[in-house]
């Protein structure tokens, strides 16, 4: 079955050998565009398509010129929750634990 990624981070497409890649620079969960806005999503998909049945070789990646319509510190304010999940949450103190640990050489 063929396959087509459609990601913000096509650099990491190229790295692990993905087959085709269309990128976005859309913040993280908005892969597709703003919820609603079907032209730029269906724009998106189209492209996905397209270069599904024209990529001429394999690891074929494919840049599009959609831009986000706020400023990316300001959607990545909106985006993140207020709180951050508990699997995140107790990631943060396992590494301050680690970094506060007596003894340990190369820290502040």
């Amino acid at each position: 079955m063929s396959t087509v990624l459609v990601t913000s981070m096509p650099y990491w497409s190229e790295r692990l050998g993905i087959p085709r890649t269309v990128g976005v620079e859309f913040p993280f969960g908005h892969t597709l565009g703003r919820p609603g806005d079907r032209d730029t999503q269906m724009g998106i998909v189209c492209s996905a398509l397209a270069l599904l049945e024209e990529a001429t070789q394999p690891g074929e990646i494919r840049e599009l010129d959609y831009v986000w319509p706020q400023d990316p510190d300001e959607a990545k304010r909106d985006w993140y929750p207020p709180e951050p999940a508990p699997i995140i949450r107790m990631l943060r103190e396992r590494a301050a634990a680690r970094r506060d640990r007596p003894g340990r050489q190369g820290g502040s």
